[in-house]
């Protein structure tokens, strides 16, 4: 008899701390969605561009390259999903920085950013083309790419 009342004891405990566990839970207040999470589902574009945006700015400002702000194509509303025909640095033959671990830096941040601004571009192709934040993003990221393509061939 003792162990019947000690089970239905610890039963009864253990339900009475899944009930109180179960109101806390309901009771908080709801998590809120990040700005760059919400609507956005595993494999999204837009979280990859975001993503490879950021990665750009990181580069650009290791690079010490002005971040863009908005793209010049955004004003007009003419941004498309076409990435800039810059030369890779290695297959550019006008490109001629100076042999120093700067230049060396700087053209390798270059490779980077235009190796992600092609991405942002092509995945804002995937979207058909006619995504405005995405287009805005590929242009932003061509400019980036000719700006740090600039400086790494410019570097002295």
């Amino acid at each position: 008899m003792r162990a019947i009342l000690a089970g239905a004891g610890v039963a009864f405990v253990a339900g009475v701390i899944a009930a109180c566990s179960a109101s806390k839970m309901s009771a908080a207040a709801p998590v809120a969605a990040s700005p760059q999470s919400a609507g956005s589902m595993p494999g999204d574009p837009h979280t990859e561009i975001d993503r490879l945006s950021k990665e750009i700015d990181d580069e650009l400002a290791k690079a010490g390259v002005a971040t863009m702000q908005q793209p010049s194509c955004a004003a007009a509303g003419t941004c498309s999903a076409v990435p800039m025909a810059v030369a890779p640095i290695a297959q550019d033959a006008t490109c001629k920085p100076a042999k120093s671990d700067t230049c060396d830096q700087a053209c390798t941040l270059s490779t980077s950013i235009c190796t992600n601004a092609d991405r942002i571009c092509k995945l804002a192709g995937d979207l058909g083309g006619a995504d405005q934040y995405a287009n805005e993003k590929c242009q932003s990221g061509n400019e980036s790419c000719s700006r740090s393509h600039e400086r790494c061939c410019g570097c002295t």
